[in-house]
């Protein structure tokens, strides 16, 4: 098949690649370098979008932002002037839905197709063939896409005959996992206050409840000296904002997301436009006065006991399973607010980095029809919150996303009683976004 690419970055150009082997693949892009590298190894390279898009059946483009598409596609040069009826685009940007379902409009008066199919799991899966990707539109543009989507990575999955419910769920998956990321990260910081080493806090974390992706990935990598995503800081606040504003349209409350939102924006307000995802090491341990690249050496505790720091360590760890739980619950709400359905959003979701233990028991249970018992109380979940919030304030860490989830907690008690399981918080989150529960 022909296929063309439009937008060559670290995502894209590492996707376009693997079209290589088995189509015939034009791009396109404003940095001439990451053409000439795809055209040294068999590409063609088109000089405008037009171009491409006469030589090509399938358009796909991979940009930094919804408005980026709208006009690769519809201003002077772009692909409308080139693109005829019967071909189709597949847009594998992180965008806006209801602005991609509108461009899938204006498309469609041509008579022409439109996919959806936004990625999640960073450059190194990109680069394997195993990112996930996340798709969405009609039938007949899944039947024309999938065979060029399945030449770039073995993890495709269709969520839904609508266009814009792939970038949803894309929304719903980093707001999910920037939750884990920053809540993981300051309780960690309050760990090695508390005079625990990164590796104590890790290894606990991966054998109990608390363990998510950024547990098992961020941490582990962080103590063999790697990193573990090259992400821009900045992409990924971009993300938050549209998975805020999607909270805000389908009126759904979204305190974790909103607080990973802001310690990631007071990040790149101080890093600037060039910081990196992994750079929220920095922010946290800035925010907290710790050094994460000590491993435990800032403690302000050393004297402490054993018995002192074993209690810490489960509070941490109850915090963090209670922070898992919130961020699943307040972003499915979201996802089945907006229209996704709870069946796929159990298979994307628990397939990379939105997953936690917490995320899979829950989807797990709920996308078969049943309803949701943690075996945890609220009240025994308060008391290791409020042991943290004690811990925080006492080692001067801030606790901006475990006191979101905190306060969360205390009203649950109030509303349920402390000796309910902490399942009817996510019945909670239903009748606030003004649906009923099915959970």
């Amino acid at each position: 098949m022909k296929v063309g690419y439009i937008g060559l970055g670290a995502m894209g150009g590492s996707l376009a690649r693997h079209l290589l082997k088995n189509h015939e693949l034009t791009v396109w892009d404003l940095n001439t370098k990451a053409v000439a590298d795809l055209v040294a190894m068999g590409a063609k390279a088109a000089s405008t979008g037009a171009e491409l898009a006469r030589a090509c059946d399938v358009v796909m483009l991979c940009l930094p932002r919804t408005s980026n598409v709208r006009e690769v596609i519809f201003s002077s040069g772009g692909v409308q002037q080139g693109i005829t009826k019967g071909k189709l685009v597949v847009d594998q940007t992180s965008g806006i839905p209801q602005e991609t379902a509108e461009i899938a409009r204006r498309l469609e008066k041509l008579g022409v197709l439109m996919l959806d199919a936004p990625v999640s799991g960073g450059i190194p899966a990109a680069q394997s063939g195993t990112v996930s990707i996340i798709a969405s539109g009609p039938d007949a543009a899944w039947e024309m896409a999938a065979p060029v989507l399945d030449a770039m990575s073995s993890k495709v999955f269709r969520c839904s005959d609508r266009i814009g419910d792939g970038q949803a769920l894309k929304l719903v998956n980093n707001a999910m996992g920037a939750g884990y990321r920053m809540m993981v990260l300051e309780l960690a910081a309050l760990g090695l206050k508390a005079g625990l080493s990164l590796g104590e806090i890790t290894q606990r974390l991966n054998a109990g409840d608390g363990a998510n992706f950024t547990t098992k990935k961020m941490l582990v990598a962080k103590l063999e000296g790697k990193a573990s995503t090259d992400f821009s800081l900045a992409l990924m606040v971009k993300d938050l904002n549209e998975a805020l504003e999607l909270g805000l349209q389908t009126g759904s409350p979204m305190h974790v997301t909103s607080a990973a939102r802001n310690i990631m924006q007071v990040g790149l307000n101080t890093l600037g436009g060039g910081a990196r995802l992994e750079d929220v090491f920095r922010i946290v341990g800035s925010l907290a006065g710790v050094d994460f690249g000590r491993a435990g050496a800032d403690s302000d505790v050393a004297a402490t006991t054993k018995k002192d720091q074993s209690s810490v360590l489960a509070s941490i760890e109850r915090a963090v399973d209670a922070c898992n739980h919130m961020a699943t619950f307040e972003c499915v709400a979201m996802g089945t607010k907006y229209g996704l359905m709870t069946e796929p959003m159990d298979e994307v979701l628990n397939s990379g980095s939105a997953w936690s233990f917490a995320s899979e028991r829950f989807l797990g249970s709920i996308s078969h029809g049943k309803p949701y018992r943690a075996r945890k109380t609220i009240g025994g979940v308060l008391d290791a919150l409020r042991h943290v919030a004690r811990l925080s304030a006492k080692h001067g860490v801030p606790a901006i996303v475990s006191n979101a989830v905190l306060a969360s907690f205390e009203n649950a008690s109030s509303e349920f009683g402390d000796q309910s399981d902490i399942g009817v918080m996510a019945n909670g989150f239903e009748r606030a976004k003004g649906t009923e529960s099915s959970i």
